[in-house]
Parts: C-alpha cells; structure tokens; sequence
C-alpha cells in the first residue's frame, strides 16, 4: 500500500469478497443447533445446596431491662413507670401514656417488657414513658 489511491481500490474489493465468503459458509444466526447437553454429571458436577440460615434471636428481644441511669434513657427521660414521669421537665407527657401503647414499642400486647428501637439491646417496661413517646394508631 504505496498510495490512497491504492488503498481506496482495495477496500470495496476486500469488502466485497469478505461479505460474500461469510454469507456462503455461516447459516442465519437463528438457524444455529441448540448445544448439546453434557455427557454426563460427572463432567459438570453440581453443587449441593447450602444449608438454610438459622434464624437467630435478635438481641433487642431478649435484651437486659433499660435502666433510667442509662445515658440514653436519661436523655430521653425515661422512666419504668409512666406515673413517674417529671410532667415538669416533659410537657408533652399525658396520663395514660406508657410504652405499651407507643408506636416504637416492638413488645408483644400483654408483655412486661420489649425491644424498642430508641434503645438497642435492651428492654424497655411496658409501664414505662419517654420523651419519644408517639401514640399507636388504633
């Protein structure tokens, strides 16, 4: 390739010729054999399936009782008893409001006690009262 003249005839010409040796030899792409499934098992060995995952207890549920000398609880003014409660320091406390009727208590109805979010790992009294209390939708 001396010149682009050269080059320019080459290229339809080289063109022409692979297209028309691809279009004789290879059939359409939709006509290709579906490929052949191994010989045997032995050649492709399947695993066997992992173990199912044990479900593990969370921590929060089976957590020790949130004492009120926890620095959490202190700033949030929790106490175990909601009759206990410094109506004071919390306005927003109303008599009849506990833990157990608050939305992020996560204790079964009826229990003495139960995880909550605001305090990780622990229990939380269902008679108790924060400062985070937000009544449960009924």
């Amino acid at each position: 390739m001396t010149t682009r003249r050269h080059f320019i005839w080459l290229l339809p010409a080289s063109g022409a010729a692979l297209l028309s040796a691809c279009s004789e030899s290879a059939p359409p792409p939709s006509a290709a054999p579906p490929a052949a499934a191994p010989a045997s098992s032995a050649e492709y060995p399947v695993p066997a399936p992992a173990p199912a995952p044990e479900v593990a207890q969370t921590p929060a549920a089976t957590g020790p009782m949130l004492e009120a000398s926890d620095p959490t609880a202190a700033a949030l003014g929790y106490v175990a008893v909601a009759a206990n409660a410094d109506k004071a320091k919390y306005p927003n406390f109303v008599e009849g409001s506990a833990c157990s009727n608050c939305t992020l208590y996560q204790g079964a109805i009826g229990s003495e006690a139960g995880p909550c979010p605001l305090f990780p790992g622990k229990q939380v009294a269902a008679a108790g009262w924060c400062a985070s209390y937000v009544k449960k939708a009924t």
